[in-house]
């Protein structure tokens, strides 16, 4: 096997690569698909089938922080403040068989087709209440829709009070932070004790729906989980409703955000679009391709691998780049065009593939296809502000976006 090391510089977290790696990426798949980062301290891999095989492989690939660019644990002093809290416990999206299998069965349940189909007239509702609320012609669509829609969803199919959703938003930011562990000493321990605060919350709603069930879905996790022969501890099911919230409206903001603002950046589709709801889903799609939610997932070698002629060790991590996937020339005919009408949708990797496909996907869809049609019911004229600047925020796993200016011509009746 080969012993040499490729490298490149290749940081997300940071301009160039924070605002576009396209072309970056595009180089090292033609040029060098499996590369070492110094910057990341981590593996990159580049290529649809590469990153299919490693999905495919839980032996050799474990989903060991799976949501984190940082192998190593958290510093001592960090760690200190997460011993106060509830000790995470690896649940849906880090975990491997057959641990995994057992927790997606019962999440699964959970998230029952009935109960995301469910949904819909509340999220239409949602939609609308979140509409009436702009005015002047111009919004900040982040702040205005893009992240109280799914928010509010998440929090209602949990239970969860909406007196309590600024704490989701705070606990959340700070989650970003923690996983990437970017910032200083100070910062970090400042996360630290954010995280260990949404732990309790957590703990305190598991143990009230034990008490006395509801019709929502921590009663469902709860008590599909005490229906096993070996019931998981308070400890995993902290860790896995944690995960359902953060993921169940950080990566749905993200895509309401994408889809209005590239929808905008392609006056041509919008137009199409507009003629023809029918192409909503399709729209949807193309979005979750062109520009994912979720641009990237880890991975850890369980033993030395050899791919594409390069040996990855034992105990390397791994980043499966699902942008640059969704972006390869082997499986996507002229990907850095934006088209609605792409007959390879279904193949783009932004939910995830094989036992990891997520298994909020379903509810993701849902909600911004009815968010899409209405917006462009009710704000004719929707349209990205001229000169702005659009940021993304860095993150190891969510490419989200700090604000979005909309402006609209008028708002119509519901």
């Amino acid at each position: 096997m080969n012993s040499t090391r490729p490298t490149l510089e290749f940081d997300p977290f940071t301009p160039p690569h924070l605002l576009d790696a396209t072309e970056f990426l595009a180089r090292a798949r033609r040029e060098t698909p499996v590369f070492f980062s110094p910057p990341l301290g981590t593996w990159v891999i580049t290529r649809y089938d590469d990153i299919v095989t490693i999905m495919l492989d839980p032996a050799s690939f474990s989903s060991a922080a799976a949501i984190t660019n940082v192998p190593a644990p958290p510093p001592p002093p960090i760690l200190e403040i997460l011993a106060k809290g509830v000790p995470y416990e690896p649940n849906s999206v880090d975990l491997d068989p057959p641990g995994h299998t057992i927790t997606r069965r019962f999440i699964k349940r959970a998230f029952s087709p009935r109960r995301v189909n469910g949904m819909a007239p509340r999220i239409k509702a949602l939609a609308d209440d979140l509409i009436d609320r702009f005015s002047g012609g111009a919004a900040e669509f982040v702040g205005e829709f893009a992240y109280p829609l799914p928010t509010l969803v998440i929090a209602e199919i949990l239970g969860v009070p909406s007196s309590d959703l600024p704490d989701f938003k705070r606990w959340s930011d700070e989650w970003i932070v923690l996983l990437a562990q970017r910032g200083d000493m100070a910062r970090l321990l400042a996360a630290a004790e954010a995280i260990v605060e949404f732990q309790l919350y957590v703990q305190r709603l598991i143990r009230a729906r034990r008490a006395a069930p509801r019709d929502d879905l921590t009663s469902a996790v709860v008590g599909a989980a005490s229906e096993l022969e070996a019931p998981p501890s308070d400890a995993l099911l902290t860790s896995l409703l944690m995960t359902v919230m953060f993921a169940g409206h950080e990566t749905t903001t993200s895509l309401l955000t994408n889809t209005v603002k590239l929808l905008s950046q392609h006056p041509e589709a919008r137009a199409e679009l507009l003629a023809d709801r029918e192409l909503v889903p399709a729209a949807i799609a193309e979005t979750l391709r062109y520009d994912p939610p979720v641009p990237s997932m880890y991975r850890t070698a369980t033993r030395d691998v050899e791919l594409r002629g390069v040996t990855i060790p034992a105990g390397a991590h791994i980043q499966l780049n699902f942008a640059s996937a969704n972006r390869d020339e082997d499986h996507f005919r002229d990907p850095d065009v934006f088209n609605i009408h792409r007959p390879e949708r279904s193949r783009s990797l932004s939910f995830g593939h094989g036992i990891h496909h997520c298994v909020g996907a379903a509810l993701a869809q849902l909600e911004a296809r009815i968010s899409i049609n209405r917006l462009y019911d009710r704000l004719p004229g929707l349209r990205l502000a001229p000169g702005q600047t659009i940021t993304p925020i860095p993150s190891a796993t969510v490419r989200g976006t700090e604000q979005l200016r909309v402006l609209f011509d008028a708002i119509k009746p519901r």
